[in-house]
């Protein structure tokens, strides 16, 4: 036989995680948090990338990057954009 406190404490235990469960699952949640990570993700690979391919345009392994980047630098020029 389990112990009457244990067993008030087993319930708590299981009233709570169920609350937790179903607060979890919700669909505007689940909606909410698949946007959050998709954003996450893609901000992360963008960051990636362009890290890598300034080492990359630094080292000299890529030298066409320098050419897109002296354009991009012109055409912010142009706009009224500073490129120090």
């Amino acid at each position: 036989m389990i112990d009457p406190e244990l067993e008030k404490h087993l319930k708590i235990i299981e009233n709570e995680l169920l609350e937790t469960r179903t607060e979890s699952s919700t669909m505007p949640r689940t909606l909410w948090r698949g946007i959050v990570y998709g954003v996450g993700y893609v901000i992360g690979v963008i960051f990636i990338v362009v890290i890598v391919g300034w080492i990359l345009n630094i080292v000299g392994v890529i030298p066409a990057l320098s050419e897109y980047a002296g354009e991009f630098r012109t055409a912010l020029e142009r706009f009224g954009g500073s490129t120090k």
